[in-house]
């Protein structure tokens, strides 16, 4: 059964509030994550299929922000007492998603550790933009159901 709109009105960035754990002043720009199961078939007799198997999970983060932003979550990791920025795991990032009449949506990624970090510079730009990717350690609940 498809859910209503009210007005057919869809989810669009103004319908999405992102909670930064512990990093309340930080606005993100862009917000992106996924989660996969690696699956493998297993064959018996003429070649047919007889099964599956399973391997790794994999949760992927990507974050962007401002290059203010992001000076203020190298103020916050250093309150912290880290001394490297890929050290410090973020508890938790909610990524709710709301419009008036219908029910909120929550996703929420636990335990966010970040592999690479992007910058760049370039003549005409408006403002500047840091990409953080990285892995959701403890997972990912979109609309409370996990992997």
């Amino acid at each position: 059964m498809a859910k209503q709109l009210i007005n057919g009105k869809c989810y669009d960035w103004s319908s999405v509030t992102i909670n930064v754990s512990g990093m309340d002043s930080i606005e993100l720009q862009e917000i992106s994550y996924d989660d996969e199961q690696e699956m493998e078939a297993i064959y018996g007799k003429g070649g047919k299929i007889r099964g599956y198997g399973t391997g790794n999970q994999k949760n992927s983060v990507k974050l962007s922000m401002t290059r203010e932003d992001f000076n203020e979550m190298i103020l916050v990791i250093k309150s912290k007492g880290y001394k490297s920025f890929y050290k410090y795991t973020i508890p938790k990032i909610t990524v709710s998603y709301a419009d008036d009449g219908v029910a909120t949506t929550t996703d929420v990624l636990t335990n966010v550790k970040f592999s690479k970090r992007s910058l760049k510079a370039a003549q005409g730009d408006k403002s500047m933009k840091v990409d953080l990717d990285g892995m959701a350690m403890g997972g990912i609940k979109m609309n409370g159901l996990g992997a």
